[in-house]
């Protein structure tokens, strides 16, 4: 995108243009008006009748006053010091320009003078080239004032000084409002990046929020499996006796199978059997305990771990709210800063 033209009223203020100018029009008692490259953008400040009810009046006659206006500012840019010319209507004028940043954004002029008598001859051929009455012309010539090349001189050079003021007091204006652009840019973005580093705190926030709940989830899954290990270590515990009953029944068995004799043998083999059985019963038992005491370690060492876990997952959660926190303070200053900015 194009960046926008500065224009003299961009910097400054018309009403503080056209108050500097009544004064100054006041103290040299000659006429001021200021100009930029579209024509005037004050009023007219102490004008003559000559240039005020005839020259500009006429259609012809203002448009060479504006051409006059912007030349006379363009020729004190190029020389560096008032201009100071006779303008188409053969009066005097003086200009100064407003420069901006190496740029002339607009004209102080003043003038609407004469040096010496006027030369009636010629204002009657200046009526008659801007279709103007040359009668009324030359009266209205006769009542422009007359004043010293010395006069005329100090006035351009006070209005070259009021020019160089205004356009410092306007590059100033430009400069800051520039900076205030930059300062803008960055905050825009600084807030942009707020935005998003909020944003993936949040997600972040939730995330871990949510892996909190599925440990704790899991822990109490942990704390079911130990207790259904517990039962088991009951029921394997009966089996246990029970193998040990059956054992002692077996000896038991056998024992009487002898004193009953041949007629007991077949007894003493079935005695034989549950021995044997009672005694896998319990080797198998002793197995499972073996594993199930494996798995107690395990679930008591992984609910040690998800404690842990859960216990950093906490503090990762303190420390994502406190830096949530600390980027909306810090979102706060940057608005207002922003605002003392602008």
């Amino acid at each position: 995108m194009a960046e926008k033209e500065i224009t003299l009223l961009d910097v400054i203020d018309r009403a503080q243009l056209q108050s500097l100018q009544d004064a100054f029009a006041k103290a040299t008692g000659m006429a001021a008006l200021a100009t930029d490259k579209s024509g005037p953008v004050t009023q007219l400040s102490c004008p003559t009748d000559f240039c005020m009810n005839y020259t500009r009046k006429s259609s012809v006659g203002c448009e060479r006053c504006n051409l006059c206006d912007l030349k006379g500012g363009e020729q004190a840019s190029r020389t560096g010091k008032p201009a100071v010319y006779y303008c188409h209507g053969g009066l005097v004028d003086f200009a100064s320009p407003i420069i901006v940043n190496g740029k002339q954004i607009g004209s102080l002029i003043g003038g609407q003078v004469l040096t010496e008598e006027p030369d009636l001859d010629k204002f009657r051929a200046i009526a008659k080239e801007i279709d103007v009455d040359p009668d009324e012309y030359v009266e209205a010539v006769k009542k422009v004032p007359i004043v010293s090349e010395e006069k005329v001189n100090n006035a351009a050079e006070l209005l070259y000084k009021m020019a160089q003021a205004l356009s410092q007091v306007g590059y100033e204006k430009y400069r800051i409002t520039e900076e205030h652009k930059e300062a803008d840019i960055l905050f825009d973005e600084v807030r942009s990046d707020y935005e998003d580093i909020n944003g993936n705190v949040d997600d972040l926030n939730s995330a871990i929020e949510v892996l909190s709940a599925e440990f704790d989830t899991l822990r109490e899954k942990a704390s079911e499996s130990a207790k259904a290990v517990a039962q088991t270590d009951s029921i394997l515990k009966y089996i246990q006796n029970v193998a040990t009953q059956m054992t002692l029944l077996g000896f038991n068995a056998s024992i009487e199978a002898k004193h009953v004799g041949e007629a007991g043998a077949g007894f003493n083999v079935i005695a034989q059997e549950v021995r044997q059985l009672a005694e896998q019963t319990s080797n198998q038992t002793r197995s499972i305990e073996d594993v199930l005491g494996s798995v107690r370690s395990s679930i008591s060492a992984i609910d040690k771990e998800i404690t842990l876990a859960v216990g950093k997952i906490e503090t990762n959660i303190a420390t994502v709210k406190s830096l949530s926190s600390k980027i909306a303070q810090t979102s706060e200053k940057i608005d207002k800063i922003s605002k003392n900015q602008n």
